[in-house]
């Protein structure tokens, strides 16, 4: 396996993120910190998580944050990960209401210190973002952190791409980094935009595909593996409609056809092609973010950082891709 060195950064990271979405909440903290060790033991070293996640459980807010700040704490292995978390998020059930000025991201920061048991975050993420607030307020904001020593670096989630371009011209004036990431909704199926249940995710598209190419600014792809679709629909599974609504369409059933013909004479998996389209990328340095919810899940997906990748066949897949079907 080898590591991939984050551009703009010093941050050397595992091929694949391990994304905690459901920690302390659908997965136990006794299976969540046992994942966590089985990810670290296999090579793995990139773990994303996020201020809000857990917090539509009624309780405890930050349960993925605190089932990670747990075993920091309990195994000591704080220096071998690198973490990045995500803020300024609306808070959960009033998401019209945004939560993305300095005010709002230095409280989501200082709580996701204190529950991951940490004094830095490696690479912290705004989770949305809110056109009516200055991109200079913010920049200015995250470029605090880090001189204070609470953020090494930081990146986007589920920003347009006017408001990165906005932000990278104001960064680049002041001598800034600016933001190194762009955590965005990307796999090698494309996406009914219009029955997401979300619509304030973003999405790879092409006009971001070849800006991100230009500028050599990395990515995570969160839902990397389209919850299973490729997989699910070769086992013949009958999907339910929150799936095939969002992913059934032409360019996904051609995707389907070319990986299902390699598959049948390979020892590949449509796991593997799913993720290794991502980490395959050559103009744009990708990590997909995989969540796993049981051990056998764990084992299948990262035993694909492993394989050699099929690149003629990659290449192929992501020719047939149109990315978004907007209507």
């Amino acid at each position: 396996m080898e590591y991939k060195r984050l551009n703009k950064t010093d941050l050397s990271v595992s091929p694949i993120c391990l994304g905690t979405v459901n920690y302390g909440s659908a997965l136990s903290i006794k299976d969540s910190k046992w994942q966590l060790s089985q990810f670290l033991d296999k090579g793995g070293n990139f773990i994303d998580s996020a201020h809000i996640y857990g917090d539509w459980e009624p309780g405890l807010t930050g349960r993925s944050e605190r089932a990670i700040g747990a075993w920091f704490k309990e195994s000591g292995n704080r220096d071998k990960v690198i973490i990045a978390t995500k803020g300024a998020h609306p808070d959960w059930g009033f998401m019209d209401i945004p939560r993305v000025k300095p005010t709002d991201i230095m409280a989501d920061l200082e709580e996701s210190l204190f529950f991951l048991n940490t004094e830095y975050i490696d690479l912290y993420f705004l989770h949305r973002d809110d056109p009516k607030v200055p991109v200079e307020e913010i920049i200015d904001c995250l470029d605090e952190a880090c001189s204070q020593g609470k953020i090494r670096y930081y990146g986007c989630s589920n920003w347009s791409l006017e408001r990165i371009l906005a932000a990278e011209k104001y960064a680049e004036s002041k001598g800034s980094n600016g933001f190194v990431v762009n955590q965005l909704m990307w796999s090698l199926a494309d996406i009914n935009f219009y029955n997401l249940p979300d619509k304030t995710f973003v999405l790879m598209d092409k006009e971001t595909y070849q800006h991100h190419s230009l500028k050599g600014m990395n990515v995570m792809a969160y839902m990397s593996i389209a919850k299973a679709y490729f997989s699910r629909r070769q086992d013949k599974e009958e999907l339910p409609e929150s799936v095939t609504s969002v992913y059934d369409n032409k360019s996904n059933d051609a995707i389907f056809r070319e990986g299902l013909k390699f598959l049948e004479d390979s020892s590949y998996n449509f796991m593997d092609l799913s993720l290794m389209y991502l980490m395959a990328q050559e103009n744009i340095k990708t990590i997909p973010i995989a969540s796993f919810d049981t051990p056998e899940q764990l084992e299948i997906g990262l035993s694909s950082w492993n394989k050699t990748y099929p690149k003629e066949l990659l290449s192929k897949l992501g020719d047939l891709k149109q990315f978004v079907y907007w209507a």
